[in-house]
């Protein structure tokens, strides 16, 4: 039934937090958003031509019916989608769609006790626009300050924020082997603030890249424009089974170490 379905429900139930409801919006924890989403882009590109509004489609490693989708998403999930103005932008202006690119690596750890910690190990998500017919338009690669992405979903000019790198990330990349171990952790305990900010510029740098692609004659189609930004700008092949993990061991031909990290967005 579509967003006259979610009417419907909230009509009936209201909008406390709910399995149900959660599946109705194919969201988890969707009563801090209310916001409905389709899984069929047929469908959304069908209701995208009655409202006269274009697709917002998130492309996402894992699913966002999950509690442990990639870790953008999770961010987008919590922090950007229920904050009002962006709330208001994305329910009235936007068709809203999600398409899971591949499932997102995840790591266990077993406390040998009975405890077991799970968590993501790497991951990128993109927000892709495209108009009634399912072409691309403009596409957002990862994270950026709530400020900056309420922005450019309403396509406004945005200048690049000039925070320098966070202490901590300044003196983790001066040792780069080092980095690629402490790279989660900093993302772990810094997930806002100015590493966001430097996030924030180094993505509008990719949406730069993303403007050049698109302006290129023929313009590529949606999946082949996405599996383009996971490829040569998130450093995460689609098709590979390692998803850009499986690097050679930096300190001796042991091998592969699977943990070392080479992506852009980690946890």
């Amino acid at each position: 039934m579509g967003l006259l379905g979610l009417d419907a429900y909230l009509a009936r139930h209201g909008s406390g937090a709910s399995a149900e409801l959660d599946r109705v919006c194919a969201q988890i924890h969707a009563h801090t958003t209310l916001l409905y989403w389709f899984t069929d882009l047929d469908a959304a590109l069908a209701e995208a031509r009655r409202t006269n509004r274009p697709v917002l489609s998130l492309r996402l490693l894992g699913r966002l019916t999950e509690e442990l989708s990639c870790a953008n998403s999770r961010f987008f999930r919590r922090l950007f989608y229920p904050e009002p103005r962006i709330n208001r932008v994305l329910r009235d202006r936007f068709v809203l769609h999600w398409q899971s690119v591949r499932p997102v690596p995840k790591v266990t750890i077993d406390f040998g006790d009975g405890r077991r910690l799970e968590r993501t190990l790497t991951g990128n998500s993109l927000h892709l626009v495209l108009d009634a017919h399912g072409r691309p338009i403009d596409a957002l690669p990862g994270l950026y300050d709530p400020d900056t992405f309420l922005a450019l979903l309403e396509r406004r000019p945005v200048a690049p924020p000039r925070a320098p790198r966070p202490r901590a990330l300044e003196a983790s990349l001066r040792a780069p082997t080092k980095h690629m171990v402490e790279a989660p952790l900093l993302r772990a305990v810094a997930p806002v603030g100015p590493d966001l900010e430097y996030e924030t510029r180094s993505n509008l740098e990719l949406h730069a890249r993303i403007g050049a692609r698109l302006a290129m004659r023929p313009r590529p189609a949606a999946d082949e424009l996405v599996a383009w930004v996971y490829r040569e700008l998130f450093l995460m092949p689609p098709d590979d089974p390692a998803l850009g993990l499986d690097v050679p061991e930096p300190f001796g031909d042991q091998g592969f170490a699977p943990f070392v990290i080479q992506s852009r967005n980690s946890l």
